[in-house]
């Protein structure tokens, strides 16, 4: 029985799951099976995924969202330790091996969760820290803001996976952050500072997926987490709606500090169609349009992009 399962959903994934699979397969650390979950993909991931039969078990199931793609890859493992890698992104070779030290050393711990850096959807270097200073939190600090955890920085125990009802399928969007409450009831958290995944925000400067369609699953997310804590969750849905916008701000910041403005001009122009209404995505647009020196005065600190 391998000691951790990594479990790697898919869906129109064929521009960049070769990667993902890839950095899995580089791993110090060697025991593991690799489970990935063809969910519905109208592209070629299927042709491509069948490349790796042997290394790799497939899976395929129709459509039903990133909650039940995990969910049927959970069942189908056995590993002590489930690892989730979300088929647009990839692992540092080192991944594994400080993940599980980490778990090994505390069996009270019920997830660890890493850095990640920050890539374009080109795979462009945009920041080398994403989670940054960040500590474990408690269930009380998660409930009031969205924490940097994402699916692709942590490896859970099995037993708390399936004690916290794994991922909710009632949820298309949250179903992470509901899943890391829920883990929490069950033993603290490790945070790993070293970056050792990477994220890819695949909405620029070329779609990867289509973005969007988190309102609903908001609504249910709030519902849940008031029925449960007691508590409102708004702000998390708030904060979750606003990082495109504020790393839309920041690539394009950076791309007119460096005197690119066509780059500027679109991610400026992606942050007005994702939030229409902030007026400083329109002058931000409007200092694509002036002489390079006065734009690059005007700038500020790439790093000011809220």
């Amino acid at each position: 029985m391998p000691r951790v399962s990594v479990i790697i959903p898919v869906y129109n994934g064929a521009a960049t799951v070769a990667g993902a699979i890839e950095s899995v397969l580089a791993q110090t650390f060697t025991d593991f099976e690799i489970i990935a979950i063809d969910n519905g993909s109208i592209d070629s991931s299927r042709e491509l995924l069948s490349r790796y039969a042997g290394r790799v078990k497939i899976l395929e199931e129709p459509k039903r969202g990133p909650s039940a793609a995990r969910n049927t890859g959970v069942r189908a493992s056995s590993g002590e330790y489930l690892a989730f890698l979300d088929a647009d992104d990839w692992w540092l070779p080192a991944m594994l091996e400080r993940t599980v030290q980490t778990l090994d050393r505390d069996p009270d711990c019920a997830l660890v969760y890493t850095n990640l850096a920050l890539v374009d959807s080109t795979g462009r270097e945009l920041m080398a820290s994403l989670a940054g200073d960040s500590h474990p939190p408690t269930v009380d600090e998660m409930l009031e803001r969205l924490w940097p955890i994402l699916p692709s920085g942590v490896v859970m125990r099995r037993r708390v996976f399936d004690l916290a009802g794994g991922f909710s399928e009632q949820l298309t969007a949250f179903e992470d952050v509901y899943l890391w409450l829920r883990a929490r009831e069950y033993g603290n958290f490790h945070y790993l500072a070293e970056p050792l995944a990477v994220w890819r925000f695949a909405l620029f400067p070329e779609a990867l997926k289509p973005g969007g369609g988190q309102e609903e699953a908001g609504v249910v997310f709030e519902r849940m987490v008031r029925e449960r804590y007691g508590v409102a969750a708004h702000h998390h849905v708030v904060a979750r709606r606003r990082a495109p916008r504020s790393i839309l701000g920041y690539i394009g910041l950076r791309a007119l500090k460096e005197g690119d403005r066509p780059l500027a001009r679109r991610a400026f122009a992606r942050a007005i169609r994702v939030d229409p209404l902030r007026i400083r995505n329109y002058l931000r647009f409007a200092r694509t349009l002036l002489p390079g020196a006065m734009a690059r005065a005007l700038s500020g600190r790439s790093r000011e992009a809220r």
